[in-house]
């Protein structure tokens, strides 16, 4: 097993897949089984596509878009909102597939049907990848992990991203084969013959204010131990969205460094959160989010900084390798799902972020797409949907002896 990126900012399509491709198949020396596809919507991407199928009939291809850019090995790659980068897969043992589906109005039976046809491509119907990777339109990410879930078990890892645009203008695209769709999820099954290790981690710490979701529907936080949300978050900032509590108002990008955290699990004593991003006050007082919070879960302020977020993506990959069945000079590659809101904040930081990874992947590829959502396994095997967060896959050889 091989892997190894390549990228374009190129503003025509077909002269960015070329130039990806061109560099990914140089680094790769040969073919992919796989390829990993995220690029802005600036691009056309349906001529994207074609090219990259012409380039590479029949490999599976699975993706979506990304905000401004993507991140490799080689550095930032975005240029006036043109960017894109791929991951090939090189492991003829192995078998990768792909597919997708519109959610309509059923975001269950979408998932599930782009999953079937994923595992149709890889040849492996009936049988348990050893991860999915899926990238959706923002709204419904729960309910995709659910159903996933439902037909594999709760023993795959998944990871991913929401798609995201450039500008929150609802541009955002999924992609898988040749097909684009705006309103979708896309899945890609791996049976690799190596081995896979993953992390999923927010960088943000855990304040001294806590409570109870006591009255939540869907993705608005009405209460917080039998207040209105709003305002207990409110107090808990210090009269950080004081402004909003009259009428209601847009909480992005105020709240980008006190989200709120839902407890997750444990691992030496220490809990693990999953993030939800209150992106709006509303006139009721209550908190839309951009994830769910269950009713009666506890519900914690986490603090993050600047720092913190810049510093996370190596601290995301030691922990990948540091869990893995192999070393880091085993790792064979790496697919990273970053926070967009995040990564605007520490955007003038990217080459601090390439350099810590490089460090902890020496000569090594990876491909980091920045997302409206991310999905991940948390170290005790729990797969969710968060915000403000950084999933990661890693795939590596098979150690013998």
């Amino acid at each position: 097993m091989k892997l190894a990126s390549g990228w374009s900012t190129n503003s025509d399509p077909g002269m960015a897949a070329k130039e990806a491709f061109g560099r990914m198949s140089e680094k790769l020396g040969t073919h992919p089984h796989l390829i990993l596809l995220h690029s802005t919507c600036a691009y056309d991407n349906t001529i994207v596509l074609k090219h990259l199928r012409s380039l590479a009939p029949a490999v599976p291809l699975q993706g979506g878009t990304t905000c401004l850019g993507v991140l490799t090995e080689e550095g930032f790659h975005g240029d006036n909102q043109f960017g894109l980068g791929l991951l090939g897969v090189c492991d003829p043992e192995g078998g990768y597939g792909a597919g997708i589906a519109r959610q309509g109005d059923n975001p269950a039976k979408a998932a599930v049907s782009a999953l079937s046809r994923a595992l149709e491509q890889a040849g492996r119907p009936g049988e348990l990848p050893v991860a999915v990777v899926i990238t959706s339109c923002p709204g419904n990410e729960e309910t995709t992990i659910r159903a996933i879930e439902g037909y594999l078990g709760t023993d795959v890892p998944i990871l991913g991203g929401t798609s995201a645009d450039n500008d929150m203008t609802g541009q955002w695209q999924q992609f898988a084969n040749d097909s684009v769709v705006r309103d979708g999820v896309s899945v890609a099954v791996l049976f690799p013959s190596g081995n896979v290790s993953y992390a999923f981690h927010s960088g943000y710490e855990p304040t001294g204010h806590g409570g109870r979701a006591t009255r939540v529907s869907g993705r608005v936080l009405h209460e917080i131990d039998r207040r209105p949300a709003a305002v207990v978050y409110n107090e808990w900032t210090d009269g950080l969205i004081a402004d909003t509590l009259p009428g209601g108002g847009s909480l992005v990008p105020t709240t980008s460094f006190t989200p709120l955290g839902q407890p997750v699990g444990q691992v030496g004593g220490v809990t693990y959160h999953k993030l939800s991003y209150p992106t709006a006050s509303l006139p009721d007082k209550g908190l839309e989010l951009f994830a769910e919070i269950q009713q009666g879960s506890e519900v914690v302020l986490m603090k993050g900084t600047t720092a913190s977020l810049a510093s996370r993506a190596g601290r995301v990959a030691k922990a990948a390798i540091h869990n893995a069945p192999f070393s880091g000079s085993e790792t064979e590659g790496a697919l990273m799902l970053f926070c967009a809101g995040c990564m605007l904040v520490v955007r003038d930081r990217m080459d601090e972020i390439v350099s810590d990874l490089k460090g902890i992947l020496p000569n090594k590829s990876f491909l980091c797409s920045f997302t409206l959502g991310e999905q991940g396994c948390f170290i005790g095997g729990e797969n969710r949907h968060g915000n403000l967060m950084i999933a990661t896959l890693f795939l590596g050889s098979n150690r013998t002896g």
